[in-house]
C-alpha cells in the first residue's frame, strides 16, 4: 500500500507542471508568438485530469486521505474543485469550466451587440446562478444555501457579519458623503485634471526603475513592466511580467502599475505558503493590489522617486499634488475599470454586493439585476455617463470572478482604517513597508498576516474612512 501511494504522489508534481506550463503558454500568447496557447493548455489539462485513469487515481486518494501530506491534501482539493466546476459547467453550459470562463469573458467584453444582449443576458446569468448554487452546495455539503451562508464558508462568519453589518449601518451616510462632499463641490473630472506630461516610453522607463529600486521585495524573482493590449500579471518560473493596458496618461498608468505590482508581489509571497486556502489566497491578492495602489496617497515617497527620476518635472510636493488630483478626480463613467478614486470604487462595490445577494437568493431576476444596477447608479452617482451595455459588462466581469468579491474588496478597504487614518500616527498595514523603504531594508519586510486574511472589521472603520477622504479633498481643493 505504501509503495502504491508513493508512486501516486507524482500526480501532485504533475499539477505543478500543469500550472507552470499554462503560464508559459499564456506568455507565448501575450507576446503574439505562433502558439495555440488556449488549445495547448486545455489539451494538457484534459490529458492529465479528465481521463478515466486520472479519475480512478483521484478516487483512490479520496479513500486514503490519512496517508497524504498536508500540501498534498491541498492539491487534492484543487483537483476536487476542478472536477466539480467542470461537472456543473458541463451541465448548464455544455463546456469545461476553463473554456466557459474564456468564452463568456470574450463574449461580454468584445462582441456585445443589442441583438446578442437581448438574446443572451438573462439566459447566461440564470445559468451562472444555477452553476454557483450547485457547485457551492456540493463543495460545502449544503442544502440550498443562501448568499451569506456561502460567503461565510468562504471567508468566515466574523468577516462577513462585520462587513455586512457596517454596510447596513452606514449605507445612507456613505451616499450622502459622496453627494455632499464631492458632487456638490465641483470636483473636476479626470479629463479636466492636468497630468504629468510624460510619454509612454518615459512611463515604462520609470516603472522599471521603480521595480529595480524595490528589487529586495522580489527576492529571487525578476519583475519587468511593459505596455500591452490588456493589463495582467504573468509568472513564468522566476520571472514576472507586468503587462499594462494601452497608454492614456501617466497617472492612470501609475495607479494601474502599482495595483499590478501588488498582485505580482502576492504571487511571490503566496508561493511560500502551501497551507493557505484558495479563498485566502484570493483575499491576499486583492489586498496586496489595493494596498499598493494607495501608496501615492499615503505618503510622498512615490512622488519623490518620480521627481528625482525626471529632471525639471517639479518638486516632490508639486508632483504629489498632481497625482492627488488625478486620484481624487471624478470619473465620467464610474463603471470603467481604470483609475477610479477610492469612494467611487467603494460605492460600486456597495451596489454590486447588495444586488449580488438579492440576485443569488432569488429576490430579483437576472433582468431586474440590470435594471436595479441602473437605478442605483442614478441614485449614487447622480448624472454620469454609462449605459446598460457598460453595466452588463461590469456585472459579468464581477460574477465570472466568483461570488463575494465586492464584499471582499469592501472588507479589505475597511481593514486599512482599523487603527485610524492612513498617516504616520496610526498603525496601518502600509506603515512598516514605508519604514523599511525609507531605511533601505525592504528585504527584511514581512507583511502583517492579520491584514492579509479575512477577519473581523472594527465598527468605527467606516467613520475613519469617510473622515480620511474628507481630509484628502480638503487638502487638495481647499
Amino acid at each position: 500500500m505504501e509503495y502504491t501511494v508513493n508512486e501516486l504522489h507524482e500526480l501532485f508534481d504533475t499539477l505543478d507542471l500543469i500550472e507552470e506550463l499554462s503560464q508559459e503558454y499564456e506568455y507565448f500568447d501575450n507576446n503574439q508568438l505562433n502558439h495555440r496557447a488556449d488549445v495547448l493548455r486545455f489539451e494538457f489539462m484534459d490529458k492529465n485530469m479528465k481521463s478515466q485513469n486520472s479519475k480512478m487515481i483521484y478516487q483512490y486518494f479520496i479513500e486514503h486521505l490519512d496517508e497524504l501530506k498536508p500540501y498534498e491534501k491541498k492539491k487534492l482539493q484543487q483537483v476536487s474543485d476542478y472536477f466539480l466546476k467542470n461537472k456543473y459547467s458541463q451541465k448548464y453550459f455544455g463546456e469545461t469550466f476553463n473554456n466557459l470562463q474564456n468564452e463568456l469573458k470574450e463574449k461580454w467584453s468584445e462582441y456585445l451587440t443589442p441583438k446578442l444582449f437581448e438574446f443572451s443576458f438573462e439566459k447566461d446569468l440564470d445559468n451562472i446562478r444555477l452553476f454557483y448554487s450547485d457547485y457551492y452546495s456540493e463543495k460545502f455539503h449544503l442544502h440550498s444555501p443562501n448568499y451569506k451562508e456561502i460567503l461565510t464558508y468562504l471567508y468566515g462568519k466574523d468577516f462577513v457579519c462585520s462587513c455586512c453589518g457596517q454596510l447596513n449601518n452606514y449605507q445612507k451616510k456613505i451616499i450622502q458623503f459622496y453627494k455632499n462632499t464631492i458632487l456638490s463641490k465641483n470636483i473636476p473630472t479626470s479629463a479636466e485634471v492636468c497630468d504629468l506630461m510624460l510619454t509612454q516610453q518615459q512611463a515604462s522607463d520609470f516603472f522599471n526603475f521603480f521595480l529595480n529600486q524595490v528589487s529586495d521585495l522580489a527576492k529571487t524573482y525578476t519583475i519587468t513592466a511593459e505596455f500591452h493590449q490588456k493589463a495582467k500579471v504573468i509568472k513564468n518560473n522566476h520571472k514576472i511580467y507586468i503587462y499594462l493596458s494601452s497608454y492614456h496618461s501617466f497617472s492612470i498608468s501609475l495607479f494601474e502599475f502599482l495595483e499590478l505590482f501588488g498582485e505580482a508581489y502576492s504571487k511571490i509571497f503566496n508561493k511560500t505558503d502551501s497551507s493557505t486556502s484558495e479563498e485566502n489566497l484570493n483575499y491576499k491578492k486583492q489586498a496586496f493590489s489595493y494596498y499598493a495602489a494607495l501608496l501615492p496617497i499615503v505618503s510622498i515617497d512615490i512622488a519623490k522617486i518620480i521627481s528625482d527620476f525626471f529632471v525639471n518635472i517639479g518638486t516632490p510636493r508639486e508632483v504629489s499634488n498632481v497625482i492627488f488630483k488625478n486620484f481624487l478626480a471624478i470619473r465620467r463613467n464610474p463603471v470603467s475599470l481604470y483609475n477610479i478614486n477610492m469612494i467611487q470604487i467603494f460605492l460600486i462595490d456597495l451596489i454590486a454586493a447588495e444586488l449580488e445577494e438579492k440576485w443569488f437568493d432569488g429576490e430579483i431576476t437576472s433582468r431586474e439585476l440590470l435594471i436595479q444596477w441602473e437605478e442605483l447608479m442614478d441614485e449614487y452617482f447622480v448624472k454620469v455617463s454609462f449605459n446598460k451595455f457598460e453595466i452588463s459588462i461590469k456585472i459579468f466581469h464581477l460574477l465570472l470572478e466568483g461570488l463575494g468579491f465586492p464584499l471582499l474588496r469592501i472588507g479589505i478597504l475597511l481593514s486599512l482604517f482599523e487603527h485610524g487614518m492612513l498617516n504616520e500616527h496610526y498603525n496601518h498595514p502600509l506603515q512598516s513597508l514605508l519604514n523599511h523603504f525609507r531605511n533601505h531594508s525592504l528585504g527584511q519586510w514581512i507583511p502583517d498576516e492579520l491584514f492579509l486574511t479575512p477577519h473581523t472589521v472594527k465598527e468605527e472603520t467606516v467613520q475613519y474612512l469617510l473622515f480620511h477622504l474628507s481630509q484628502l479633498y480638503h487638502h487638495v481643493y481647499s
